[in-house]
């Protein structure tokens, strides 16, 4: 509890520190790296191995795109908590994506949906995933490594922290998970704008009294998309970081549910599969290289968009998008202090 109450403290002096943060972080948007892609899923025979390697083998194309970073690549882990699952083998890990600098939605996560502690009888692990701020690095990477010692629950590697970036912070959740977690039975991978019904996820579709799937990866399912090739969208795709007209099947990426098998399975094929800057898709072209597909859930308990809060609603469902921290701490106190008693079956 000190390291908290120190943490709270240190807080206060963080706050100029995060206001410009917030002020310039549209400028992260345009110093990103965006990753290459290759036709039909072939394989590097010659991975890059270093963060200025100008070339990236290939059938047709021998030199790099100038935006892409090299992946497979041996990122280190700057903050890691490789002792989160010696004691216990969480029945769930939660992947939270969020930014680096973004100490505030953390913490409003680890008060509401990501407590622990909500589920006495289950084990729950959290875990935020960030990169390396391309902003007040020096002043952030400090506020981290406080609110680590905090919490125990921050996990970053040596890349930047940048929406482009997606792919490379979902692998690291993969390999966190694959080399630190492997015991625990199921994961979820969910963006920190997200309301998250923990509880309906446990008990009415994971459910712990049954014996622990594999192969299994669910969530919102997009069919028969493919990249977008307008530079006027922020997911453009050109045609020499992606060929292909259409994606494989995928989970939409604010949230979705794997068996842990599949954490090992996703971050192995990666190595040898070219990566693309839409992290969903990815999922989907890794899942399609392990002839996985992903499993259809039950009608309507992932929503891919906003709906508005409704507590007989929200009792029935696992994930809902585009929830901030003030509104998710504004809904809190009547979505968990009440029971669903009362709400049309």
């Amino acid at each position: 509890m000190s390291a908290q109450r120190n943490f709270s403290r240190y807080c206060k002096f963080s706050t100029l520190v995060l206001l410009s943060i917030f002020m310039f972080s549209f400028l992260s948007e345009i110093k990103i790296n965006i990753f290459v892609s290759w036709p039909r899923f072939q394989s590097n025979p010659e991975p890059c191995t270093t963060a200025s390697s100008a070339t990236l083998s290939s059938s047709t194309v021998t030199t790099r795109h100038p935006l892409a970073p090299p992946y497979p690549h041996p990122y280190k882990f700057l903050i890691n908590q490789p002792e989160k699952c010696r004691a216990h083998n969480p029945f769930l890990v939660i992947l939270v994506v969020g930014q680096s600098h973004d100490v505030h939605t953390r913490n409003a996560i680890r008060q509401t949906w990501g407590n622990e502690s909500n589920h006495p009888n289950v084990s729950v692990a959290r875990i935020f995933l960030v990169g390396v701020s391309t902003i007040a690095s020096k002043a952030t990477q400090m506020l981290l490594e406080e609110e680590s010692e905090a919490y125990a629950d921050i996990v970053q590697q040596d890349f930047l922290d940048t929406y482009y970036n997606l792919t490379l912070k979902t692998l690291m959740g993969m390999e966190w998970v694959a080399k630190f977690c492997p015991n625990a039975r199921y994961v979820i991978k969910i963006d920190n704008d997200m309301f998250l019904n923990v509880d309906y996820l446990i008990h009415h579709l994971l459910r712990p009294e049954m014996p622990a799937r594999r192969d299994y990866f669910t969530g919102y399912i997009v069919s028969n998309t493919g990249p977008l090739r307008s530079k006027a969208y922020k997911w453009y795709v050109p045609k020499e970081i992606y060929p292909n007209d259409t994606y494989p099947p995928y989970c939409a990426g604010p949230g979705y549910v794997f068996s842990v098998d599949m954490a090992r399975k996703i971050y192995e094929v990666a190595q040898v599969i070219r990566t693309v800057p839409m992290e969903d898709s990815f999922m989907g072209i890794c899942l399609y290289e392990l002839k996985i597909p992903p499993t259809s859930p039950p009608a309507n308990i992932f929503n891919g968009h906003r709906i508005d809060y409704d507590r007989c609603v929200f009792h029935r469902l696992v994930t809902v998008h585009h929830y901030g921290p003030e509104e998710l701490q504004l809904i809190w106190p009547d979505f968990w202090g009440k029971n669903n008693s009362g709400c049309a079956k």
